[in-house]
């Protein structure tokens, strides 16, 4: 039994036998796959990051007679690190686990990690040969997490030219996120020649998600029309 098939299994038979269940970090597919499996008659499921685009997402089971039961998660805001991979890291290296852990978010003056509620955490982090401290934030603080439609008017469906007129940014920066490994297409790693189409979701570290929801058509000059959901991190 591979480790997600173990965890829904976990998840059902605690959930099943009146328990609310809790359980670790995971990618976006793995999530979405141990929820499927999660979710049987007389148990609901569900899938947070603490905000809505988080790409890793802690998953909770519960018996269906139970209103209601999320993920238990806090906020660890560390000023003065700004790269977000080096962050995880030091807090992994700090003794932190690796599944207690979900999205980094980013600030103009630091980064915010996003952990499971009941992780020890240690008191400060070293990165780039600094100790920081960590601060305890709740976690709705971390993003706003607002959520609009669009409707686009882009050369191509290619991920850096979607990602760059969904969060406003240049495509410059957007094509360096996706080389960095750190844009998603329906849970898949991204690269350069990447697209999306109807129904695909993207996943972009520190800003959010969008999903494609139609295509609207091609102008006279070639260009394609293109609706998006949008959920900023």
């Amino acid at each position: 039994m591979g480790q997600g098939a173990a965890l829904a299994e976990r998840l059902r038979r605690e959930a099943g036998g009146g328990r609310v269940s809790h359980g670790p970090f995971l990618e976006p597919e793995e999530a979405d796959a141990v929820l499927r499996d999660a979710r049987v008659p007389g148990v609901e499921a569900v899938a947070w990051g603490g905000y809505p685009g988080a790409r890793r997402r802690a998953l909770t089971a519960r018996p269906d007679h139970v209103p209601e039961a999320m993920p238990v998660l806090i906020g660890w805001y560390v000023a003065g690190a700004y790269d977000l991979d080096d962050a995880r890291a030091a807090a992994i290296a700090a003794g932190v686990a690796a599944d207690a852990l979900g999205d980094v978010v980013a600030h103009a003056d630091g980064c915010t990690l996003i952990a499971l509620a009941s992780a020890a955490m240690p008191p400060s982090i070293t990165v780039e040969g600094r100790r920081l401290p960590l601060e305890e934030v709740p976690v709705e603080r971390v993003v706003g997490g607002a959520s609009k439609r669009l409707v686009a008017v882009v050369p191509s469906l290619r991920v850096d030219v979607l990602g760059a007129r969904a969060f406003g940014v240049s495509r410059t920066y957007f094509a360096k996120g996706v080389s960095a490994g750190r844009v998603h297409v329906n849970g898949r790693a991204a690269d350069k020649r990447s697209e999306a189409g109807p129904g695909d979701e993207v996943w972009a570290d520190g800003l959010g998600r969008f999903r494609v929801l139609s295509l609207q058509g091609a102008t006279r000059k070639g260009r394609v029309r293109v609706e998006l959901e949008v959920e900023r991190g």
